[in-house]
Order: structure tokens, then sequence, then C-alpha cells
């Protein structure tokens, strides 16, 4: 297949001293000591509903009203709401799996298995055994879930992380699977909790991609992997069929989720490769389609756009997220190592938002706390963790390169 890129970047092959191996362990390292050095808590762009005042917002609009105040102030209202610092089950999930990369080194190894350790303790018991939640109450567009209620975004970081560390036995995969299958799955598609039957592309790709990974772990029963494997090959479906001929997917399918933003964007393509690959399908004309899509919409050249087509990010008026940045390197990261994009592309992603993410300095403070910035740039689970992951992923390509 012929590498694509966009054609608003050249052909040049272009590194800096940002992408070698060594400075790309060296920012993984800065990273992780930020998260370490807090315990791996700290405030969470949806932490709002953890403070006393959510008993006062018994309605939705109430809930969305002080999620969104907490979220977007611009001054951080956290203290005077009695919102403690959050350590998730999910930023640890994602952190194992980063850490896993590099496990080579003694260090990194130790590292993955102490967050792999402690991300297998969150899994939820009772109705829900095997699955995970978040540690906060969250309103959408669509929909209003409990810190008790179990998410596939939550699941799947977390069983990834613990897969990827040896931390699931065959009967916690076992365990997992039946609730993925039970709670979480409609018969036709992955929803994003079990009270919601609404189609959101990246929950339903993500739980597609965990199910097939699950259908082969060794040791889990022959009707179960079948059951996993059948209900992957539908959920993929669903979302292929739901591409837009321009190769873009919105959010959802409900009327008010039509909007394509670019880290859910990211996180469908990711999905869809590694559901493809574990089911063994070829990489075809969709994955092609979504990442020209990607690149010619949601890149301002070589900057990450939160929104498709929005105002030039380079001139500072358009909307930037940590989250955004550091998937959209992951993303590049993927693209490049797979053949869909040109090589130096991941460079440039990497370099064009170098100065908005952490880690560019020598100089590391004690803990995250002490990064300068929003309260979001601090965040494990939107910021820092994205970070690492993809840092550890950029090391691997360049290693083997």
């Amino acid at each position: 297949m012929a590498a694509w890129q966009s054609s608003n970047l050249t052909d040049t092959e272009f590194t800096t001293g940002l992408t070698t191996p060594e400075e790309l362990e060296r920012r993984a390292d800065y990273v992780f000591q930020l998260l370490d050095g807090c315990g791996w808590a700290g405030p969470d762009p949806y932490d709002g509903l953890t403070s006393p005042l959510k008993s006062l917002a018994v309605r939705p609009l109430l809930r969305q009203v002080l999620l969104q105040t907490v979220k977007r102030s611009p001054v951080d209202i956290r203290p005077w709401l009695a919102i403690r610092p959050l350590r998730t089950a999910t930023a640890c999930g994602l952190g194992a799996t980063a850490c896993s990369r590099l496990a080579a080194s003694p260090l990194w190894h130790g590292r993955a298995r102490q967050l792999g350790r402690w991300t297998a303790t969150r899994q939820l018991r009772g109705r829900y055994a095997g699955l995970w939640s978040y540690e906060f109450d969250v309103q959408t567009r669509w929909g209003h879930y409990p810190a008790w209620m179990p998410n596939i975004v939550a699941t799947t970081f977390c069983a990834d992380g613990c897969l990827d560390t040896g931390m699931l036995d065959v009967a916690a995969a076992e365990s997992l699977a039946a609730a993925l299958l039970d709670h979480l799955y409609t018969g036709r598609h992955f929803s994003y909790t079990p009270a919601s039957g609404t189609l959101i592309h990246n929950a339903n790709l993500m739980g597609a991609a965990l199910a097939a990974r699950l259908a082969r772990q060794e040791g889990v029963c022959r009707s179960l992997a079948s059951r996993l494997t059948d209900a992957a090959h539908s959920a993929l479906s669903v979302t292929v069929a739901g591409q837009r001929p321009d190769g873009s997917w919105p959010y959802g399918t409900a009327a008010n989720l039509g909007w394509v933003d670019g880290f859910h964007t990211g996180y469908v393509l990711l999905r869809l490769d590694a559901a493809s690959r574990e089911l063994g399908l070829e990489s075809n004309e969709v994955i092609e389609s979504g990442i020209r899509y990607y690149i010619d919409h949601l890149f301002d050249g070589p900057v990450p756009r939160y929104y498709a087509n929005a105002r030039t990010a380079r001139a500072g008026r358009a909307r930037r997220d940590p989250n955004n940045d550091a998937t959209a390197v992951r993303v590049a990261v993927w693209a490049e190592e797979h053949g869909y994009v040109r090589r130096g592309f991941a460079d440039r992603v990497l370099a064009a938002v170098n100065q908005v993410l952490p880690g560019q300095g020598r100089m590391q403070p004690p803990c995250a706390d002490a990064l300068p910035g929003p309260p979001v740039l601090r965040s494990p689970r939107w910021s820092l963790t994205p970070l690492l992951d993809a840092l550890t992923a950029f090391h691997v390509v360049r290693s083997a390169r």
C-alpha cells in the first residue's frame, strides 16, 4: 500500500531531537514522574459532580451546568467546591499499557506491573462484576451515568492495561468477557453504558476491539470466544456502515451528536485497526478514507484541530485541548507505523504541539501540581497519561527504525 499524506505537508522526511529514542524515553520518564509524584491523582475535566453541590443538581440541566462550570472556569474553583484530586482506574490502566511497551527495561517493567496490579483491584463487583467505571458521575448530552455504573471507555482502557501486564487470570478474563456481552452489548453494537443504547462510534469500536482480543485469550472457553467474535464482527460492521461519504464519522447517531472532533476520530481509527487485526481482517479502504479525512480536516498543517475544519489553530483562535493533542501524536505514530502517511509526519505533529505539552523542559517538578497553566494540563486521565501513551508508542516505532 502506498503511503499517503495530505498535500499541505511536504514529502521531505522531518526528524528532530524531540523524536530520538533517547529523548522520547526521557520525556516519557518525565511525564511518569509527574504522575507518580502526585500518586496518579489530580483534577479531571469531568469531576464537577464529585462536589457536595451535586446533591442540589437534581435535574439533568443542573448537573450539566455544574459539570461544565467546573470544567470551563478560567480559575480553578475545585478547592472552593470541595472537589478533591482523583486517582482513576482509567488513567492507571492506560498508564500500564504505556509502560508495558518499554518493559524490556526492569524500571519500566516494574512500573507497568504496579499500575496493572492496582487497576485490576478496581474491577467492579456485584451486578457488574468484571467491568470498570469512572470515579465520578457524568452528565452528557445523551445521558447520565453515575460512578457505580460501568462504561465501555473505562472498561477498555483498564482491561487492556491489565492484559498487557498479565494481571488478569483466565477466570478474571472470562468474568470480564461475560459482563461485556451481558451488559454492554446490545446484540448489534457496544453501548457506552448499560443504561444507554445510543450508538457512539468510538465507544462501539472500543468494545469490538476488546471483545476480539478477549476471544483470543488462552484459556477462554470456546463458546464464549465464539460469542465475543460474533459480537466484534457485528459491532465493526455497524461503524463501518456509519462512515460518511467523506470518510468521517459523527460522534454518535442521535440528532444532537453529529459533530466530528479530533480525538474521538482518532479513537475510531485506532480501535477500528485494532479490532480488524484481532479478527484477521485486511486493512481496507475504510481506514484509508478515515485517515485521509482525519489529516485533511482535523489538522491545520501539523497542528491538530479540535473540531473538523475549525478556524486555523496556528493563529491561536481555535480550541486547543491536551487530550486532542496527545491523541493526535498517538494516531500520527500509528499511521506512520502502518504506512498510512509518509515518514516524518509524526515528528511534525509532536513538534507542533510540543510547547503546549508537558515535558519539553529539563527541570522536573516533584509532581504535576507544579505545572503552570490550567488544571486540564495536570489531569492524569485527560492530559498526562494520553501523552505518556503517545510517547512510549513513538519510542517503539523509532527504536524499531
